[in-house]
């Protein structure tokens, strides 16, 4: 079979199997399949498959037809320009946590050398776009999960800033307060922001993804709770905290900061319109 006859076979039979994304999905799949990129496969839709090809590809797109997201099937995933590896045990980076490292390398531009925290940094995707980002960031890379360390660790290896982004596992600030770590010139997390009595209405394929990265407890707000509580014991005076956040979340979100020393309060809107990214000035 030809290229483009075999993604027209694809889109068929993931769209009938529920999958939205069903072209984009296809041309991933094969793409990864054949490895090549993207482009290449649709400039070339008239090339033949071999028999090991074509099989090759069935078996990923079996995956994709059972809900396996796409990232989890060949491995990365594109975030803030990067190729970022990543396997069932990690959230999945999204292209709305890019606000936050926007945000986050807008806040330390002026800063020679800046300190910064990643609490809750699954894949490791913001830790290391900010330091590849400004080259001078030192990252200090948080989460309880040992899958999540071992992505974080690949990744900066990656893209060659294991020297200046630092895995530390534990649960929020028990490690950094067990190690006496402070002084920090910023706190960014994407953390698990999701009302518990919401999780099983998520679509399939998220709930592919570790439950421990999305399920934020009653309201969705356990997270935020913790870690704006004690934020300003390891944030310097005048360092920001930058927090990704759900839609609904940004009035509660900026009334906890308010309430524990922290001025100057934005929220940023993602492409969508939607609320986003909260970011905070500590008094």
């Amino acid at each position: 079979m030809k290229i483009r006859e075999v993604l027209k076979m694809a889109r068929r039979k993931l769209s009938e199997s529920g999958v939205e994304n069903s072209g984009l999905d296809a041309e991933l799949l094969l793409a990864h399949a054949l490895s090549l990129d993207r482009l290449r496969l649709l400039v070339n839709d008239e090339a033949q498959l071999s028999v090991e090809e074509t099989a090759c590809f069935e078996k990923l797109l079996d995956l994709r037809c059972g809900h396996v997201p796409v990232a989890y099937i060949t491995g990365h995933k594109e975030f803030f320009g990067l190729d970022i590896s990543v396997g069932p045990g990690v959230l999945i980076p999204r292209p709305e946590t890019e606000f936050a490292v926007e945000e986050s390398l807008r806040v330390t531009k002026n800063l020679k050398k800046p300190r910064a925290v990643d609490l809750c940094c699954g894949s490791g995707a913001i830790a290391v776009a900010v330091a590849v980002n400004h080259p001078n960031a030192i990252v200090f890379a948080s989460d309880i999960s040992e899958i999540a360390g071992k992505y974080t660790k690949d990744n900066a290896r990656k893209h060659h800033v294991e020297n200046r982004v630092f895995f530390i596992k534990g649960d929020l600030w028990r490690p950094f307060e067990e190690k006496n770590l402070g002084q920090f010139d910023l706190i960014v997390s994407n953390p698990p922001y999701i009302p518990e009595d919401e999780m099983g209405n998520l679509p399939e394929d998220i709930k592919k993804e570790p439950e421990i990265a999305l399920n934020g407890g009653m309201d969705g707000l356990d997270y935020y709770k913790r870690i704006i509580s004690k934020a300003p014991q390891f944030l310097k005076s005048g360092g920001h905290i930058i927090l990704e956040i759900g839609w609904n979340q940004a009035a509660v979100v900026r009334d906890l900061l308010k309430a524990n020393d922290f001025k100057e309060i934005k929220v940023i809107k993602d492409y969508a319109g939607y609320d986003r990214v909260v970011s905070a000035i500590r008094v």
